[in-house]
């Protein structure tokens, strides 16, 4: 099947064999690029393939023949079209083709335009499917989106250049178009936006948009001047254009200012000057457009607004959307900075309420720098499949791990080409099986992690490992109407602890490399749980034992599975090591354990292996609430759960419990952050306390840095409450997380 979904694609009488000689036939200026990769695309063994330069509309050449370009850079490609009964491909939007195929043998490779031409190539690429066979097919293609493609818009660790050159090739096989440049690391992009590049960074800088432009690919420049600009400063007005210029003179013909994420209040001098940030903005914005995109018959300037997201009017987006020059094209994020779901009604307000004609998407899918612990592999999905009767396109905003994000961007790819014809399943399955290669065993194992990923927390239920979750359900039915085997969970749990040496020979080596922390983490969890099945059945025959020597070998796994193996980069700009926990799974590992642990405690309620669990208690927090992350789930029992608070602790904040009636406390832990054994979000300065009258606190320990906090007293104290209280800030602001609290009149057994 051709992806993106061709416009029109119907049967023809005759294909064409490409076995024997093969000529192809260009005009003096048919894309180079087409060339190269139809050249590429037919080379092999004992096949010659000649290169006929046409001088007129007779020139033909011996064997099968491909006439490629487009009716003006190729006098044949018309007269061969017509001898085929084929219409020309000059009523097609930019970047469509006709392909057909006859007798004689000949085919027809024709673009409205360049890139259209490369795009034929690229579809003819997907008939032959690695045959030299094109099937008798006639294929008229245009997208129905004018912008398709990505923004490097995220935090995070920045994609390396070379990383940035493959998603070109990626871009320009799926007929993405569009690579917005903004990484958050270029400080010539921000900070020190008025500064030229030199050496090595603008070699870098040529190098990748050279590699666009082959691609087909816009290179599109985006400057962020907007913390220290005035807007109607000339001397700031000459620094943008002198950036954008030396661009221009490296190839780039698109340019982008960006005005998200920066200050609202204009300066002294923009003050006196402009009634409004938005009339200070266009104003700039419009000098730009016609002073300089204009002048220099660039592509249309493009642009986000400092108020970028929810559909309704405000005075902000009058000024700004009936200021602005009707040519330059306005990003939009949506009804949120994440939108679930973006529909034609909720579209059709937001270009009413920018006055544009020109609103295209920045679309926060798949990117996880919010969740750094987290790869979003599901399908791209929400998007109404009328919108590009309103919109420009859409530009996704992907993961810091640039090929994990290829599946998302190929589902992009698809969608904004033929909304209408877009299947998100299917979209998905097939770039799956192009990442993992011809393989069968290879494209087994890529669906299996792929599901260890789908759960995208910014879509109420957005489904967690569902492959998974049906295979851990029927085994718990199973187990409870007397059969423990549960056969097909422990074959997939077998199949995740051989992803690393499986995925090891996918097609995308570098998908692998991406992702390989979490691959890792599943395979421990995956072994973790093998054990716990051994401990179930175990359980089930009447060998505790058994059981409890399976149990005994769970916690080395999940303590492996919870080690901090990604990297990170924050505000600093230094990159770091093994600073995150992966989280894979969805949490179905997590909340299968925990049940599994609750059979074995029904049975063995001493047994040393079982995860601590304090007395019953309330919990509550000074701290506030993110989301439903409620301070109840401190002291339920299930490590799977957390509390997350909404802000950052204070001095003198707390976590407290309340214990249902007055206990001899002989221990107290505090399991804080996503794992016991990697720092994250918990209180880093702060001290255990314990209280009869929850009034008069008496001190039992302190926290150490670590994730865990927790005190044996060598006498018992007589307490109903417990708490742990901050006594200082966290290191960049961090937040805090809470999985167990626990009160014990013993320390557990463990």
């Amino acid at each position: 099947m051709v992806r993106p979904r061709p416009s029109a694609m119907e049967p023809s009488e005759h294909g064409v064999n490409l076995s024997g000689k093969v000529s192809i036939i260009v005009g003096p200026d048919t894309d180079p690029a087409a060339l190269a990769a139809l050249e590429a695309l037919l080379e092999r063994p004992g096949g010659p393939v000649d290169v006929v330069l046409a001088t007129d509309t007779s020139t033909t050449a011996h064997g099968s023949r491909i006439h490629l370009g487009s009716t003006e850079d190729n006098p044949t490609v018309a007269p061969a079209l017509a001898r085929l009964g084929v219409d020309g491909p000059g009523d097609l939007a930019p970047d469509g083709y006709v392909l057909a195929t006859d007798r004689g043998p000949v085919a027809v490779l024709a673009g409205r335009d360049a890139r259209g031409t490369y795009y034929a190539v690229q579809t003819l690429r997907q008939l032959l499917a690695g045959t030299s066979q094109i099937p008798a097919v006639l294929v008229r293609d245009e997208p129905l989106m004018e912008i398709r493609g990505a923004i490097e818009g995220f935090y995070g660790i920045p994609w390396s250049h070379q990383s940035r050159l493959d998603h070109f090739a990626f871009y320009g096989a799926h007929k993405l178009n569009t690579y917005i440049y903004t990484p958050k690391d270029d400080l010539l992009l921000r900070s020190k936006w008025r500064e030229l590049y030199e050496g090595d960074e603008l070699d870098r800088l040529a190098e990748l948009v050279e590699t666009a432009n082959a691609h087909h690919v816009d290179f599109t420049y985006a400057l962020s001047p907007g913390n220290d600009i005035t807007y109607g400063s000339d001397a700031d007005f000459e620094a943008t254009v002198t950036k954008f210029e030396q661009l221009r003179d490296l190839g780039v013909s698109s340019f982008y200012i960006a005005l998200d994420d920066i200050p609202t209040d204009l300066g002294e001098e923009d003050a006196a000057r402009f009634d409004s940030l938005a009339a200070a903005q266009v104003h700039y914005l419009n000098r730009v457009q016609s002073e300089y995109v204009d002048v220099n018959g660039l592509d249309p300037l493009q642009t986000v607004p400092t108020h970028y997201a929810g559909s309704g009017p405000s005075d902000y987006k009058t000024a700004f959307g009936t200021g602005a020059d009707s040519d330059i094209r306005i990003q939009w994020t949506g009804e949120g900075v994440f939108s679930p779901s973006i529909t034609e009604e909720s579209v059709a307000r937001a270009v009413a309420s920018y006055h544009t004609d020109h609103l295209f998407i920045w679309d926060n899918f798949p990117v996880n720098d919010g969740r750094r612990d987290r790869l979003f592999l599901n399908p791209l999905d929400g998007r109404d499949d009328s919108l590009h009767e309103l919109l420009a396109g859409f530009t996704a905003n992907p993961m810091i791990e640039p090929y994990a994000s290829l599946i998302s961007l190929a589902n992009y790819g698809d969608y904004c080409w033929n909304p209408p014809a877009y299947d998100p399943w299917g979209s998905w399955a097939a770039v799956l099986d192009e990442l993992a290669g011809a393989d069968e065993e290879v494209r087994t194992a890529l669906r299996v992690f792929a599901d260890l990923n789908q759960n995208w927390p910014y879509r109420s239920g957005s489904p967690s490992a569902p492959e998974l979750g049906a295979d851990i359900e029927d085994f718990w039915a199973a187990y409870e109407a007397g059969d423990p085997s549960g056969q097909d969970l422990q074959n997939r749990l077998e199949a995740i602890t051989a992803l690393d040496e499986v995925l090891a020979s996918m097609a995308y080596a570098e998908f692998h490399q991406d992702t390989r922390p979490w691959i890792i983490a599943a395979e421990h969890w995956a072994d973790g749980l093998l054990a716990q099945v051994e401990m179930l059945v175990a359980l089930a025959e009447d060998r505790p034992e058994d059981a409890s020597a399976a149990a005994a070998r769970v916690g080395a796994h999940v303590a492996e599975a919870g080690k901090a193996t990604v990297p990170d980069q924050r505000a600093d700009g230094v990159y770091r090591e093994d600073q995150i926990v992966p989280s894979v799974g969805d949490g179905r590992f997590e909340t299968f354990a925990s049940r599994a642990w609750e059979e074995l405690r029904a049975v063995l309620p001493y047994d040393p292996s079982l995860p601590f669990r304090g007395l019953p208690g309330t919990a509550t927090t000074t701290i506030g609430t993110y989301q439903d992350y409620l301070p109840q789930r401190m002291v339920d029992g299930d490590l799977s759960t957390f509390y997350w608070s909404s802000r950052a602790p204070q001095d003198g904040d707390e976590i407290r419990v309340e214990l249902e009636e007055s206990h001899p406390i002989g221990f107290v832990r505090v399991q804080m952050a996503r794992s016991d054994t990697t720092s994250g979000d918990q209180i880093y300065h702060g001290v255990l306390e314990l209280s009869a009258d929850g009034d008069s606190w008496t001190q039992v320990g302190a926290t150490t840095g670590e994730p865990v906090a927790e005190a044996t007293l060598a006498e018992p104290f007589e307490a109903k409450y417990g708490r742990l209280r901050a006594t200082g800030t966290n290191p960049g602001g961090k937040w805090v997380q809470v999985r167990e609290f626990g009160l014990a009149e013993v320390p557990p057994a463990g």
